[in-house]
């Protein structure tokens, strides 16, 4: 007596070939009329399947298939791939790179009479026929050209952004349906008439699936034998096809799997002998052997990198949200995953690992007492060019628990690019409080009340609003007393000046000046009220909105906003540049398959701020290298590179040392180094580093050594002026008009300040906590 289990395989055999016989009976009327147009019909039900089948799409659009985007970094004059981006893992080849054993196997396995046949195979519909009455398995009879077609419609299925959309067209590709298959039919007929059997069997084997995210002979050829497919054995070339038949039972990375597609590797190469296509003894050679693979999976995503991963993935990012790779974000993800573009980029690995040494040898990547991170980037003066971007992090992308080496965010940009939020840059902003002082019609040479003092919130000015509340209390960091010339202040970096300076400016003017040079806010706007409170504000394309920086009077020393490393470096630069921004770029060119350009974001070079002021700027900015008048007294002392090189820049030091920074520029090259906390508040005076250098051992320190060694790298390869132009009288010691646009306007005038004697006080290199909102 049968069993349940019997009766079920019986039941279900024979709705199979029900099913096959409806479509035998259809396909035998369709294929006589269809390729033998002058054949008489007979009876109105053929008639009618004619009239059916005719009335069926017969027009296959064979959209692009989906390629593999590589990402390219120069190392001196080689070109090394930095990482791939791929929904499916695909290199397309050529007739000519696909060899014989490659195109033996696939007839043998999947059509031996594929140049016989038409797009439907009469006999082969028959021979199956008689296999299921015996009892073997159900066969579909699919011809290559049937399976080509079913392909293309899967992978159009498998583009479409919508879920629900994607997994409907996907059940319709493949679905075990009589309609399915006399629908595959009237498309393969059609195939074969605009297309030659060459090239529908190469489009086969670049369109196949091989098991996972592998598809194509190439790729696979790649990963499951670490070779090109031109290079396959008539074993190799057998073994991955036998994996189409089922990809997932036969792929070849999984054990269990390997006897499976070594029985249906040797089937195939018994169909080759028999057939002609290969000998006695090489089917006797590789039907015994035992399957080898080499698995090498593909370079995917930033972890593979290396010491450029979060530059990386700062690139991806900038794809992710330009407009010039898509409308929204769905798009942008698409193309990048999809079109197989070639990405060039414009980091220098050489000196990308020089940096990343530097880092790491300063500021260990595993936390100690404290969870100290750094970070470094350059960027080329007149051009925008990123030439390294580094931290003391390993990649990871998913992600680390605090207090390890991993990290996925980039310290380096902002919130939209990399996750992070930036950091106060505490006194390397007063380089624009300055800027906005000496545009607002003063000059460097007067002098200002330097104390420390609490001022009223009346006493500053903002055109656009922002200024309000408590009385604003703030320390110096040597306890300087007394007035001091803009020159002095700016060398040691004394708060009470800057904050003489921004009572004498509209606060709304200088963000617009900070904001204009490249210096952003780097965390991202969110709705402080409704029920989107806490979300991101987003633009029209999708991507999250930049937030403004905050008006308030501590932002004149650095307080109050964060900023990337990337940004504070676009805003040094344009001061080299003389007041010529060039925004950051990580892209040098990207190249379609066929190698047609592909719009990039530009580095959009153009003058923001008047040249003269920007030569006084970079004039003053001196004083932190060398010290006012050449007294040693700046707080860039340490950073002097002996070179010859015209070097400017400000240091930075948040409250109680939990942000240090580092800025500095030759008018070639600018630098950002920031030094600060991860996790806690710990203050980086008083935690140290196993190693240091002539500006000692506290990580408070360490910013120094790390431009040192960085700038050092760069002004060897990329040189830069030993001089810098002088600056006009009216800036140094006043005298002609100045425009006074940016000043704030005066209900009455003040009394003017006068000089006091220099401080004896010692110059800030590690400087005490800062008193700020």
């Amino acid at each position: 007596m049968p069993t349940s289990r019997t009766l079920l395989s019986a039941g279900s055999r024979l709705s199979a070939l029900l099913g096959f016989f409806a479509v035998a009976a259809v396909a035998g009327t369709l294929i006589a009329c269809v390729l033998t147009p002058g054949i008489a019909l007979a009876g109105t039900a053929a008639k009618q399947q004619i009239g059916a089948f005719q009335d069926l799409p017969s027009n296959l659009e064979i959209t692009p298939l989906d390629q593999k985007t590589r990402m390219y970094a120069m190392d001196g004059k080689k070109r090394v791939l930095l990482a791939s981006f791929f929904n499916q893992n695909r290199e397309s080849v050529k007739w000519d790179d696909v060899p014989a054993t490659v195109k033996n196997a696939t007839i043998a396995g999947e059509d031996v009479r594929f140049y016989q046949h038409g797009a439907v195979d009469p006999n082969g519909i028959a021979r199956a026929l008689v296999q299921n009455l015996r009892g073997s398995d159900i066969q579909g009879a699919s011809t290559i050209t049937q399976q080509y077609v079913k392909n293309v419609c899967v992978q159009q299925a498998e583009a479409i952004t919508d879920p629900d959309k994607m997994d409907a067209a996907y059940k319709a590709c493949t679905a075990t349906s009589i309609n399915r298959k006399i629908r595959e039919m009237r498309l393969a007929i059609g195939v074969e008439k605009k297309y030659s059997k060459d090239e529908i069997l190469l489009g086969y084997l670049n369109i196949a699936g091989f098991g996972g995210r592998t598809y194509g002979i190439e790729a696979a050829a790649h990963y499951y034998f670490d070779k090109d497919a031109k290079d396959l054995s008539i074993g190799e070339a057998a073994t991955l096809m036998s994996i189409v038949n089922n990809p997932d039972k036969f792929r070849l990375d999984r054990k269990e799997n390997l006897e499976g597609a070594e029985v249906r590797r040797n089937h195939i190469l018994a169909v080759e002998r028999d057939h002609g296509m290969i000998s006695a003894a090489d089917y006797e050679k590789y039907s015994s052997e035992d399957i080898k693979t080499k698995i090498t999976p593909p370079s995917t995503g930033c972890e593979t990198a290396g010491t450029a991963a979060f530059f990386c993935t700062y690139v991806q990012n900038t794809i992710l949200t330009s407009p010039e790779f898509g409308k929204n974000p769905t798009e942008r993800r698409a193309n990048l995953y999809t079109k197989g573009w070639t990405i060039n980029t414009t980091i220098d690995l050489n000196l990308q690992k020089k940096a990343q040494k530097a880092v790491d040898r300063y500021v260990p990547q595993k936390p100690g007492a404290a969870d100290v991170g750094a970070a470094t980037t350059s960027v080329q003066v007149g051009t925008g060019r990123v030439l390294t971007m580094v931290q003391n992090k390993t990649f990871r992308p998913n992600g680390a628990k605090p207090r390890t080496k991993y990290s996925a965010v980039n310290y380096n940009v902002n919130e939209k690019l990399g996750a992070g939020a930036g950091f106060q840059p505490g006194s390397t902003f007063k380089a624009f409080t300055m800027i906005g002082w000496l545009k607002s019609g003063h000059s460097m040479n007067q002098s200002v009340n330097g104390n420390a003092r609490t001022i009223p919130q009346s006493d500053f000015y903002s055109s656009c609003g922002g200024v309000g509340g408590q009385p604003w209390e703030f320390g110096n960091d040597e306890d300087e007393k007394g007035n001091f010339t803009i020159q002095e202040g700016t060398a040691r970096s004394i708060n009470g000046v800057f904050a003489s300076l921004a009572e004498e400016q509209d606060l709304c003017k200088l963000r617009e000046i900070a904001q204009s040079m490249g210096v952003a806010n780097a965390a991202v706007e969110r709705y402080s009220s409704g029920k989107k409170k806490g979300q991101i504000v987003r633009n029209e394309d999708g991507t999250a909105k930049i937030a403004p920086l905050m008006i308030v009077p501590a932002m004149s020393i650095g307080g109050a906003s964060s900023i990337a490393p990337l940004d504070n470096a676009v805003g040094y630069a344009t001061i080299a540049n003389k007041g010529v921004r060039c925004d950051a770029i990580g892209i040098d060119s990207i190249t379609d398959m066929d190698g047609k350009k592909i719009d990039i974001p530009k580095a959009d070079c153009r003058r923001v701020q008047p040249e003269d002021l920007m030569i006084a700027a970079g004039y003053d900015l001196r004083n932190p290298v060398t010290g006012y008048n050449g007294n040693g007294r700046g707080t860039m002392s340490a950073d002097r590179l002996g070179d010859g090189r015209y070097l400017f820049g400000k240091t930075g030091t948040t409250d109680n040392a939990k942000d240090t920074w580092a800025m500095g520029s030759t008018t070639k090259v600018t630098t950002a180094v920031w030094v600060g906390n991860v996790t806690g508040r710990a203050n980086l005076r008083f935690v140290y580093s196993p190693h240091g250098c002539n500006s000692g051992t506290a990580y408070a320190s360490m910013r120094h050594c790390i431009f040192q060694a960085v700038q050092r790298t760069m002004n060897n390869k990329y040189g830069g002026a030993s001089s810098w132009p002088s600056p006009a009288s009216q800036y140094v010691s006043g005298g002609k008009a100045i425009q006074h646009a940016d000043a704030r306007p005066q209900s009455k005038p003040k009394p003017a300040a006068k000089i006091s004697s220099p401080s004896d006080d010692k110059p800030d290199e590690d400087k005490k906590p800062e008193k700020k909102d």
